[in-house]
């Protein structure tokens, strides 16, 4: 029984020893000289020269990626504004065809039908090439609020905020079963 208490006793007693030099060695070590004389002010006090210029660089930043945002919302806007008048041309192209089906002449409808036939064709190009245009931008935007606040980031865009979303339209609501 004696054997086992020396042999975790004394383990102990040299991890105890060597802890005790390596703090009575450490305080016996002379603090380093001072390049410069202490000064009577707290550290608390010293002037923060890097502070300012990081909080105005980034005040700048997002000054300019609010311009930013207000300039990807007028886009929007602008695009949506396209939308409509594509509508209202589609909608005057149907209506003649529509007028077109009560006239007695034989080939009454194919004229109106052409244009609106044609106009489609027309339109949904348009739509795409401004979608593909927006949505590259789009992303671009968002990457540099990402760069900026993180992940969260892209959220804090206006654009992303509730109320700024285009509302679903009715068939886009009834479920495609």
């Amino acid at each position: 029984m004696k054997k086992h208490h020396l042999k975790v006793l004394v383990p102990g007693i040299f991890a105890a020893t060597a802890l005790a030099l390596a703090v009575g060695a450490g305080a016996q070590t002379p603090p380093p000289a001072a390049s410069t004389p202490p000064t009577a002010k707290s550290t608390h006090m010293a002037p923060m020269t890097g502070h300012h210029k990081v909080s105005a660089a980034t005040a700048k930043r997002e000054a300019e990626m609010k311009a930013e945002c207000q300039a990807m919302k007028a886009k929007r806007q602008e695009m949506q504004d396209k939308f409509k008048a594509m509508d209202a041309t589609l909608d005057k192209l149907v209506a003649d065809m529509n007028a077109a089906k009560d006239s007695k002449e034989p080939d009454a409808l194919e004229k109106p039908m052409a244009a609106v036939i044609n106009e489609l064709v027309v339109q949904r190009k348009a739509s795409r090439a401004m979608r593909m245009e927006m949505q590259s931008e789009m992303m671009e935007h968002m990457t540099r609020h990402m760069a900026m606040h993180g992940a969260k980031g892209a959220m804090e865009c206006p654009m992303m905020k509730k109320g700024n979303a285009p509302a679903p339209k009715a068939e886009e609501k009834q479920s495609k079963m």
